[in-house]
């Protein structure tokens, strides 16, 4: 009698077709495969040394200063990471090695001069472009730079599966326990461990031989006061860095040897009737261009509406300037959320939206000049600050942006996302290169020296520059001001508070090529 197979239980009889039970990530054939790559020379070496740069950004700008240790990081940093993604029977990605440009251009702003009233647009350039970089350098790279699909990348591969990962650069580990077995490798991780190995042996021995000679006890001194090392920071450099050089190590293993189906994000856009747009903007634009009718004379009357209106120059300048900013800015995202969402025939927009959104952007135009002539008036009648000069520097920014919008519109192909990304990243380049505060300072101080008997000098203004102005300031301390705005004493003071600012920074990390003028400048300063 054969044996006849018993029925499954009754839970069991119902299973959904494309059922398909579950399977722990670290049990599916993808991440053993991802494990097994990791475990290998560069996996291995890429954990060491993400580590020591951790600790070299923790030690140098993090716990330092941001000076020439940027741009000294910055060449460390892209030394381990063409080296890790360089394969030899693959070229390395083209477009991610491009960005390296504006990537070093921003990091030697740091080394020109120290202007920290706009380093932090420097910053989230930098760590945007660094970013977009990484994924552009992996092994699933984004189709374009600057579009939804490389944010979701950079939000899932360098963010989010990187915590995911943080188990794996200790997997790396275990090449070691690999190379004993097969005898084979190179000897860059033996000199490694050598390195690690000798750095507490020379900790020991340089403190026995300070405490036994006085003179060499002195030469470490001073080398130590040089460098402005704290010693009390090495355990948060060791703590920070280690974490910080993990997580980068889960970062990087996961962008080249994490292999799975990569879906590209949805496109967004073509989603909106063109009807619904065109309706939606010939309103806005019949606002706008009654608006910019009426007001064209007051807009554009400069100095003669002035005078008819009986306003100072700071309240024209003032008057609107905010609303019309912020108005420029709305439209400005509503044209460019009219060319990503609307339903488009053969890539281009139904003739309605096209002359819509032209008309859209260079009402707009109007707007923003109208911005930037009333902030003219108040540089000329006031000078420049540091909120002016971004004022001007983002409204010229956005007008640039308009001018790749109207072109759009007339040249379908074009991608202008790609185009408004150059722009902004370029801009940031020429922003963070130019020492704005010290323009800034020779601007005002020019005007005041011309017609001192006019000319308002703000000199409390003057005192919140950084020390990359103190040439420019040093210029008023013999002027004979007669005590009406400011006096010997006044200068005196803001540069004795900007030298103090200058001797508190790392005198190594935070040495930039201004601070040799700036020097030379306190050094005839008396305490």
């Amino acid at each position: 009698m054969e044996d006849q197979k018993k029925p499954l239980p009754e839970p069991f009889n119902n299973v959904p077709p494309n059922y398909k039970p579950y399977i722990p990530r670290d049990k599916t054939p993808e991440y053993q495969a991802f494990k097994s790559k990791v475990i290998s020379p560069k996996g291995f070496i890429i954990t060491i040394l993400s580590i020591l740069l951790a600790i070299l950004f923790t030690e140098t700008i993090f716990l330092g200063a941001a000076g020439i240790s940027v741009p000294i990081f910055a060449i460390a940093f892209y030394s381990s990471l063409f080296y890790f993604f360089r394969e030899n029977e693959k070229p390395i990605n083209k477009t991610g090695l491009y960005l390296t440009i504006p990537v070093f251009l921003l990091a030697f702003s740091f080394f020109l001069h120290y202007n920290p009233s706009t380093q932090f647009i420097t910053w989230l350039t930098l760590i945007g472009l660094v970013c977009i970089q990484l994924v552009m350098l992996g092994t699933n790279p984004a189709a374009s730079l600057f579009s939804y699909d490389m944010l979701g990348r950079v939000m899932s591969k360098v963010i989010g599966h990187s915590f995911l990962n943080l188990g794996m650069p200790f997997f790396s580990l275990e090449f070691l326990k690999k190379r004993r077995k097969t005898h084979s490798s190179g000897k860059a991780p033996l000199i490694l461990i050598g390195l690690a190995i000798s750095l507490p042996v020379v900790i020991i021995l340089l403190g026995l031989f300070m405490s036994a000679d006085a003179v060499f006890e002195n030469a470490v001194n001073s080398v130590i006061s040089f460098i402005d090392v704290d010693f009390g920071n090495i355990f948060a450099d060791l703590f920070l860095g280690f974490f910080g050089g993990i997580f980068l190590s889960a970062a990087l293993l996961g962008l080249k040897y994490e292999e799975h189906e990569e879906k590209a994000a949805g496109k967004i856009g073509n989603s909106v009737d063109g009807l619904v747009i065109g309706t939606f903007l010939t309103i806005i634009n019949i606002l706008l261009i009654a608006f910019v009718g009426f007001q064209f004379v007051y807009l554009f009357g400069g100095t003669v509406n002035i005078t008819v209106s009986d306003l100072t120059y700071a309240e024209y300048a003032r008057r609107g300037f905010f609303e019309l900013t912020a108005a420029s800015g709305i439209i400005f995202s509503i044209a460019l959320f009219v060319m990503i969402m609307t339903k488009k025939k053969e890539d281009k927009l139904p003739a309605w939206v096209k002359l819509c959104t032209v008309s859209l952007c260079l009402c707009n135009g109007v707007l923003l000049v109208s911005a930037i002539k009333r902030m003219l008036l108040y540089v000329d009648a006031y000078g420049l600050s540091v909120k002016r000069v971004l004022t001007l520097w983002l409204m010229c920014l956005i007008g640039l942006c308009l001018v790749w919008m109207i072109i759009k519109c007339f040249k379908p192909q074009m991608d202008v996302m790609k185009l408004i990304g150059i722009t902004v990243v370029t801009c940031v380049c020429i922003l963070s290169l130019t020492n704005t505060e010290r323009l800034i300072a020779r601007y005002n101080i020019d005007r005041y020296i011309s017609n001192p008997g006019k000319i308002t000098l703000d000199v409390y203004h003057l005192g919140r520059l950084s020390y990359t102005a103190a040439p420019e300031i040093v210029r008023l301390r013999d002027l004979n001001s007669d005590g009406s705005q400011f006096t010997r004493t006044d200068i005196l003071d803001i540069l004795q508070h900007q030298k103090v600012a200058y001797e508190d920074r790392n005198a190594l990390y935070g040495f930039t090529l201004d601070s040799i003028g700036a020097r030379e400048v306190f050094s005839g300063i008396s305490k």
